[in-house]
């Protein structure tokens, strides 16, 4: 009888100079060389390490289901839908060890790779079958509508059996709303590096990616010079998107110049010295935030999950809960919006401060004050009118 195989991504070392790929595998170690290639693919056209990994799991769990009834090559679509009904009815186990289901919204972000690895195998003659063609459908949108703008359009769109029974509920960013819990975070006691990075993260609403990838040589925060090739006189620093890290991360969204103030640089200044107590002449990364107080990683670049430890163990300490490094990032936009401990400002210098690509994703961070709006024209008021003849 034949064995199923089962498929998982593992990390390959390629010949040329022992660069590091991750490669879709069966229980045997025999590479999957369709998905690996796709994988590969991925990594060139500049797809982030984590993005890669992320959609190299999705992909090896979903061959492996295939493989116990179809060749993966000739599927229909049919077999996409049985796909998400098995992605929404196999529970998750959390953290806490609590089990539950996926959402709609996250199984569709599953349902992502799954397409983009059906088209990559297309455009390469792979498939036996046009169902990476039939995954979508051409739709034309109304001029009026978001997706029809001014003039109406026409754009290709997941077909019917692929979208979700029910409409996506969106969700608010979540913020730190208590204005003493933000106060809180600004005054833990932490260590000088920690300390940075609270105040990157809440004093100007980087990414954990950009953060990540900031690099010494992007930090002006005595203003620029000639010797810099920066003409800027402020204290500031640059998120560039091509930094060659060392630890995965990438930036994302556009390059740009963010201004600081001296609550921030006077936290930087103590990071400096204390990085150079700690490593002296081992300090070699060009990388910001590096680890100083773990023996075996010392003097090493800091990696997203460093991160994300440090801002949930934060969040602890405040009595807020907070979930990740986007919660800070959300709590200055929101801020910038609504006006909460400064002037409002306009939407387009919040997307220009974010980075953000697109005026509609900056939008999100006006959740609370629509809201408040439609309650307060609610509250108003309305005026008596009397039908009837004139006198």
């Amino acid at each position: 009888m034949e064995v199923t195989p089962s498929y998982r991504l593992d990390l390959a070392l390629l010949g040329d100079g022992g660069a590091q790929r991750f490669v879709v595998v069966d229980e045997n170690d025999c590479l999957h060389r369709p998905a690996s290639d796709w994988l590969g693919f991925l990594h060139d056209v500049g797809r982030s390490p984590n993005t890669v990994k992320s959609y190299g799991r999705r992909v090896a769990w979903y061959l492996s289901w295939t493989a116990q009834t179809a060749d993966w090559r000739s599927v229909s679509l049919g077999h996409f839908t049985m796909w998400r009904r098995v992605l929404a009815s196999t529970p998750v186990r959390k953290t806490n060890g609590e089990e539950s289901f996926r959402s709609d919204a996250t199984v569709s972000l599953w349902m992502t790779p799954v397409r983009s690895f059906y088209e990559w195998a297309d455009a390469h003659d792979l498939l036996t079958t046009d169902v990476a063609k039939r995954m979508t459908e051409v739709r034309y949108f109304a001029p009026g509508t978001r997706p029809g703008g001014e003039y109406g359009r026409t754009q290709r769109v997941l077909a019917p059996e692929l979208k979700p029974a029910s409409r996506p509920v969106v969700k608010d960013p979540e913020w730190i709303e208590d204005e003493q819990a933000r106060q809180q975070l600004l005054d833990l006691e932490l260590n000088a590096r920690d300390r940075l990075i609270v105040g990157l993260l809440y004093y100007t609403g980087i990414r954990a990616g950009e953060a990540l990838s900031l690099f010494t040589a992007d930090v002006h925060f005595g203003g620029g010079s000639s010797e810099l090739d920066c003409r800027i006189v402020d204290p500031h620093f640059h998120v560039r998107l091509n930094n060659p890290v060392e630890n995965g991360a990438r930036s994302k969204g556009g390059e740009r110049t963010l201004y600081v103030h001296d609550q921030l640089v006077e936290r930087y200044i103590d990071y400096v010295l204390e990085r150079q107590r700690i490593l002296g002449a081992d300090d070699r990364s060009p990388h910001v935030l590096v680890n100083l107080y773990d023996a075996e990683r010392r003097g090493r670049a800091m990696t997203y999950a460093g991160l994300r430890k440090l801002v949930i163990r934060c969040g602890t300490r405040i009595g807020c809960e907070l979930t990740g490094p986007h919660m800070i990032r959300h709590t200055l936009a929101t801020r910038l919006v609504r006006g909460i401990g400064c002037e409002p400002q306009a939407m387009d210098v919040v997307q220009a401060v974010l980075g953000h690509r697109s005026i509609h994703s900056t939008r999100v961070y006006t959740h609370d004050l629509e809201r408040a709006k439609k309650e307060a024209l609610a509250a108003l008021a309305p005026r008596s009118v009397v039908l009837g003849p004139s006198r």
